[in-house]
């Protein structure tokens, strides 16, 4: 049974988060494959590859990264005919719903059983000077952070192992 996760990362926070999430799928028995599609942008072509495929990736001034958006719109056949799941990191739990209904398609949020939202991190050292000066204040922040929710890491997978049983 694999399970693809295909994620992008900008300044590794959705990155470290996706290491968790495969370590916990993995440590349940599943084989994972996956893909930072920032760096490769795959082509589903074989529908039964993946018995469950999951998308996610990180929100900077209100829009996911648009390879995300690409690989949505490259793949969404077999996205909507496999079983899905979403996740993001982003700086507002509160917030989660609204972002994914602002960066995913309808079709394509109604799609997935299950969504989940993985934290945030801010890592200033990583960012230009005018986007640093930007979270800096639109955050309230001086230094770097990172609040990676583990938990709900942890409760995405068991959802997501319950879709393909």
């Amino acid at each position: 049974m694999t399970i693809g996760v295909f994620y992008a990362s900008k300044y590794g926070t959705t990155k470290k988060a996706v290491k968790g999430l495969k370590r916990k799928l993995e440590s349940n028995g599943y084989s994972v494959d996956v893909f930072n599609i920032m760096k490769e942008q795959p082509i589903l072509e074989d529908r039964k590859r993946f018995e469950l495929i999951l998308i996610g990736g990180s929100i900077y001034m209100g829009k996911i990264q648009k390879e995300v958006t690409k690989f949505c719109q490259n793949n969404k056949e077999i996205i909507l005919s496999n079983n899905l799941g979403l996740f993001l990191c982003c700086g507002s739990e509160d917030d989660f719903e609204n972002q994914l209904t602002n960066n995913f398609s309808n079709e394509i949020v109604n799609h997935a059983s299950t969504k989940g939202y993985f934290g945030y991190g801010y890592n200033l050292e990583k960012m230009n000077f005018v986007y640093r000066k930007i979270i800096k204040k639109v955050a309230n922040i001086s230094a770097s952070e990172s609040a990676i929710n583990n938990e709900s890491i942890e409760l995405f997978a068991k959802s997501a192992i319950e879709l393909i049983h």
